[in-house]
């Protein structure tokens, strides 16, 4: 019984757990460390640059690769995917692509720890620290930190690593390593918590890179671990969706399902990618494939390209089976509307008709906030107050990227006519987003009034809800009257918006005379007015949309008849 002595090898526990638990609290701040200014170097251009590069699965495939490989983080990237969706910048199918370039721009991170670095890592801190202390320049001081967390990652591994070559000598330990790779369920099971725990699949690679390079882990063991720490990563896209739209969850849900169902083809064929791997390894690397931490990339890079390549032909039914898993009536119903570049010189008119679709989308989001907003007065639910916060940074964005294809049109070409057109609908699209603008004022004064208690009751409720109805209908007849030049409508929303105001005076002056009559708190009296206030702006700027539709030329003169 030759094994039974060998856990009598004399190890000194306390150095040894010592350097286990201080060299992977050194790497994992590392690589957090890294990955945080990485991002801080990329700063807001990140969103921006996923935001207009990723129309297709495909470019969104490139450019998940792309950000991941350059903030070493495919959690993040995912993060950053899912609060685009929530926030109404990025579509589902664009997410998809991106979400599936993440799990391949991953690897990069293991491949990198691949590298004998460890040496190295005293001389790289020490440049971190450098740059960080010495140089008082914020994007200095943030490159000084990314390549500090560099230097740390390869020095928490090389200390957690020595101690394992230690532990790799007693029984005990062989044992629990030879159990996960003959119960290789074990291993998806270990990879799964530990990167769920972590939230970082690229540190539970790197902790098993050191422990194959032992010699004591089974390849089938750790070809499992590596499957089961693709479902654990997904933990981080639950988290940024929590709380969040229909649409941020259902981009989580094609996270958790992409990664999921991907550990479970290759765990049911198991064996013969172990072979294959064995087959492969063993060529590329040579005699000592299994000890070296490359054979763990190497599966790590086969895994993840080989899933995203089956997957890619298969984005459209995924996006339809999340929708279908995860209904919602509280959608915001508008279609994808791409502003084509290519009709500006060859056809300015149909680009004209592009920008009104456009248009006629940024009026159904704005129709959607004024519900939420409404809801939220009045119910105080958080989802309503959620839902309406992105409908302002969807019409903030579309305002942009409307009025830049407006501009470009006008730079055409163009008969009278289209000239006026373009400037109307300029105007349009600022008259809608100043609605969304007034809608996000009302929020905050509602969100203030929730904190503070301050409940709408007996004819102050009465009154604003009377206004509501009054703005819901000037919001509907004024887009419609745009989207079919309806002068009809419009001239009912130019009638309409005087009553609206006869009605904000009257409420005011009604409000005064309840403080005076003690039957509201003079706390409340601001508030109130500013309501009102707004209110009335929204009324002012469906009345703008319409005489852009009475009126032949672009004009805002208040009166055309």
């Amino acid at each position: 019984m030759p094994h039974m002595f060998l856990d009598i090898i004399e190890i000194d526990w306390k150095l040894t757990i010592f350097a286990i638990v201080g060299g992977l609290g050194i790497f994992l701040y590392g690589i957090n460390l890294m990955s945080d200014a990485l991002k801080k170097i990329a700063g807001s251009r990140l969103k921006l640059f996923l935001e207009k590069t990723t129309n297709t699965p495909l470019k969104g495939i490139f450019v998940g690769i792309f950000i991941t490989a350059v903030i070493q983080s495919s959690s993040a990237t995912s993060a950053l995917v899912v609060g685009l969706v929530r926030a109404g910048l990025m579509t589902l199918p664009q997410a998809v692509g991106v979400i599936f370039g993440a799990n391949i721009g991953t690897t990069f991170t293991s491949v990198l720890i691949s590298l004998d670095i460890g040496s190295y890592a005293m001389p790289i801190m020490f440049l971190g620290s450098a740059l960080i202390f010495f140089i008082n320049n914020k994007k200095v001081k943030n490159y000084g930190r990314a390549i500090l967390g560099f230097g740390m990652l390869f020095f928490g591994l090389d200390t957690m690593g020595d101690a394992l070559k230690q532990l790799s000598q007693l029984d005990s330990f062989i044992l629990m390593l030879e159990n996960v790779g003959e119960l290789p369920i074990l291993g998806v099971i270990t990879g799964a918590i530990s990167t769920a725990v972590i939230q970082s699949s690229s540190a539970t690679i790197g902790i098993l890179q050191q422990l194959f390079a032992t010699g004591k882990m089974p390849l089938i063991g750790a070809i499992a671990i590596v499957l089961g720490s693709n479902i654990g990563t997904t933990v981080t896209s639950v988290m940024a969706s929590i709380g969040g739209t229909p649409a941020a969850k259902r981009t989580a849900l094609v996270h958790v399902l992409f990664n999921t169902i991907g550990t479970v083809v290759f765990f049911i064929l198991l064996n013969p990618f172990h072979t294959f791997i064995d087959w492969a390894a063993s060529n590329l690397i040579g005699e000592l494939y299994l000890q070296s931490k490359f054979t763990i990339s190497l599966t790590h890079m086969i895994f993840n390209f080989i899933t995203v390549f089956i997957f890619y032909f298969f984005v459209k039914q995924m996006v339809w089976l999340v929708t279908k898993m995860l209904p919602s009536k509280s959608d915001i119903e508008i279609d994808e509307i791409i502003l084509d570049n290519t009709l500006l010189k060859g056809s300015p008119d149909l680009a004209l008709i592009n920008a009104k679709n456009a248009i006629t989308n940024m009026g159904n989001v704005a129709r959607g906030m004024l519900e939420f907003t409404y809801n939220y007065a009045f119910t105080k639910d958080p989802k309503e107050l959620e839902m309406a916060n992105q409908c302002e940074e969807m019409l903030d964005t579309m305002e942009d990227k409307i009025n830049n294809y407006l501009v470009k049109i006008g730079g055409q070409d163009l008969s009278y006519d289209n000239i006026q057109l373009v400037a109307k609908n300029m105007d349009t699209v600022s008259d809608i987003e100043r609605i969304g603008d007034h809608l996000d004022n009302l929020l905050e004064f509602f969100e203030v009034r929730h904190e503070k208690k301050m409940i709408l009751q007996g004819e102050s409720k009465k009154e604003i809800e009377e206004l509501f109805q009054m703005i819901r209908v000037s919001v509907d007849q004024s887009l419609n009257a745009f989207l079919d030049m309806n002068k009809e409508l419009a001239l009912e929303v130019n009638s309409k918006e005087d009553k609206i105001d006869k009605l904000v005076k009257k409420y005011r002056k009604n409000h005064i005379n309840r403080l005076n009559d003690k039957a509201c708190k003079e706390n409340e009296a601001g508030f109130y007015v500013d309501i009102l206030s707004n209110i009335e702006r929204i009324g002012d700027h469906c009345n703008n949309m319409a005489i852009n539709v009475l009126s032949d030329e672009f004009s805002h003169d208040d009166q055309y008849f």
